[in-house]
C-alpha cells in the first residue's frame, strides 16, 4: 500500500512547474510593457563589464539587468562583517553571475526577481518577501549556490529553485508554501518551524536534511519529497539518506499525517538495511521481508504464501499420510514418477501445509517421520505471521 506513485507525482509537478513559469513570465511581461520606457537602461552600462562591487542601493529601477557584479563585500574571510541593506525593494530585477557576499537583507522585497548562476555566501534574509499578491515568483536557477545562508521569517511562497546548490542553509519561521525544488543539490539544509505545506522537492540530491523545530514545521498531504538518489559505491550515503528520510517521517508524524510518515519511515529503514552489518542486518532483513517494517501488509501475505509453499515441498520429501497412503519422495523416484501423480501429491501437501500454517488442523492428513518436527516449526511461523499480517493491516486501516 504505497502512498505515492513517485513517477506519476513527478510528472504532475513538472507540468505544474512549467505552467507556473509561463504564467509568471506573462505577468512580468505585462508589467514591463506598462512600465516607462527608461526602464531599459542597464546597470552594466554604468559600471562596465568587469566584476566589481555594486552598491545595491543604486539600483533604483525595476526590470534592471545586473551581470557579473559583486554585491556586499569582496572579502570572504570574516562572517561577522556584514553589509546591511534595509527596507529596499529589489523587484523584477535579473541578476546574472553575481556574487552576494556577507549581506544582511532586512525588510526587503524581491518580487518577481530572477537569480541566474549567482553565488550567495553568508547572506541573511530577515523579514523579506519574495512573493506578491499576483503570485509573481522569484526564481533561482542555472547553478545558483547558497552557502552559509539564513532565511528568517521570510515569505518564499510559490518560489522555484532549479539547479541550485544549498550548503549550510537554514530556513527559520519562513513560509515555503507551494515552492518547488527541481534538480537541486542539498548538501546541508535545516528547517525550523517553517510552513512547508504543498512544498515539492523533485529530482534532487539530498545529503543532509534535518528539522530543528522548537514547535513543528507544517506539512500537508500535498507536501512531496521525491526519492533520494543513492550512491551505491559509497556506503556512507545510505546512512545520510536514512537520517534524511527519518527526519521527514518525524515531521509528517508530528502533523498527524501517519500514512505519509509511514511511507518515509519505510524508505528510511530500507536505506538503513543497506549499511547495517551482522546480526542487526539479519534482523532488519527479517522485518523487511515479513512486513515491510510494519508498512507493507502485502509483504506479510506474500511471505506467508512462500512459507506455505516451501513447507509443501518439504513435506513431500519428509513424509505425510493421506488416506492411509504414504507420500514420501526421494530423488531417485522423481525421474520415473508420473507428472500427474506428482502434481496431485503436491496439492495434498500444499493443503496440509496451509491448514498447519493457519493452525486449523482438520486431521484428515497427518505427518510422519521428520514431518512432525517440520509441522511444529510451521505452526509457530503461522501463528507469528498471521499475527504480524493482522496487526500491520489493522494499523494501516485505522490510519
Amino acid at each position: 500500500m504505497r502512498i505515492y506513485d513517485f513517477d506519476k507525482n513527478r510528472k504532475i509537478i513538472n507540468i505544474e512547474l512549467e505552467e507556473r513559469l509561463i504564467k509568471s513570465n506573462e505577468k512580468i511581461n505585462i508589467k514591463k510593457s506598462s512600465y516607462r520606457s527608461d526602464s531599459k537602461y542597464k546597470i552594466s552600462e554604468i559600471y562596465g563589464e568587469n566584476k566589481e562591487i555594486l552598491n545595491i542601493n543604486e539600483v533604483k529601477y525595476p526590470f534592471t539587468h545586473i551581470q557579473n557584479k559583486t554585491i556586499g563585500t569582496q572579502s570572504l574571510d570574516s562572517k561577522h562583517i556584514y553589509k546591511s541593506i534595509s527596507n529596499k525593494n529589489i523587484d523584477y530585477n535579473k541578476f546574472v553571475a553575481c556574487n552576494f557576499n556577507n549581506i544582511k537583507f532586512e525588510n526587503c522585497t524581491f518580487l518577481g526577481s530572477e537569480f541566474k548562476n549567482c553565488t550567495f555566501y553568508n547572506v541573511d534574509f530577515c523579514h523579506c518577501n519574495f512573493e506578491d499578491e499576483e503570485k509573481l515568483i522569484a526564481l533561482f536557477k542555472d547553478n545558483c549556490e547558497l552557502k552559509s545562508c539564513n532565511f528568517y521569517n521570510t515569505n518564499m511562497k510559490n518560489m522555484v529553485f532549479e539547479f541550485t546548490k544549498f550548503t549550510e542553509v537554514k530556513f527559520s519561521l519562513s513560509s515555503l508554501r507551494n515552492s518547488i525544488f527541481n534538480k537541486c543539490f542539498i548538501e546541508n539544509m535545516i528547517f525550523s518551524d517553517c510552513d512547508l505545506k504543498s512544498m515539492k522537492i523533485i529530482r534532487t540530491d539530498i545529503n543532509i536534511l534535518t528539522f530543528e523545530d522548537e514547535f513543528t514545521s507544517k506539512v500537508d498531504e500535498n507536501t512531496f519529497i521525491d526519492l533520494l538518489k543513492l550512491n551505491k559505491k559509497n556506503k556512507g550515503s545510505y546512512e545520510n539518506i536514512f537520517k534524511a528520510y527519518k527526519s521527514i517521517s518525524a515531521v509528517f508524524e508530528k502533523n498527524r499525517l501517519f500514512n505519509y510518515s509511514g511511507e518515509y519511515y519505510y524508505l528510511a529503514k530500507s536505506a538503513e538495511r543497506k549499511y547495517l552489518k551482522g546480526l542487526e542486518k539479519l534482523k532488519s532483513n527479517i522485518f523487511y521481508y515479513t512486513c515491510g517494517y510494519g508498512e507493507r501488509p502485502t509483504f506479510a501475505l506474500i511471505s506467508s504464501l512462500e512459507i506455505v509453499l516451501i513447507f509443501s515441498i518439504i513435506y513431500m520429501f519428509s513424509g505425510l499420510c493421506v488416506n492411509e497412503r504414504i507420500i514420501h519422495y526421494n530423488l531417485n523416484i522423481l525421474s520415473y514418477l508420473p507428472r500427474k501423480l506428482m502434481y496431485m501429491d503436491l496439492i495434498d501437501c500444499f493443503y496440509f501445509s496451509l491448514v498447519t500454517f493457519t493452525t486449523v488442523g482438520y486431521g484428515d492428513i497427518f505427518p510422519i517421520g521428520y514431518s512432525v518436527l517440520f509441522s511444529c516449526v510451521e505452526m509457530l511461523l503461522g501463528v507469528t505471521m498471521v499475527g504480524i499480517w493482522t496487526a500491520t493491516l489493522a494499523r494501516k486501516i485505522t490510519r
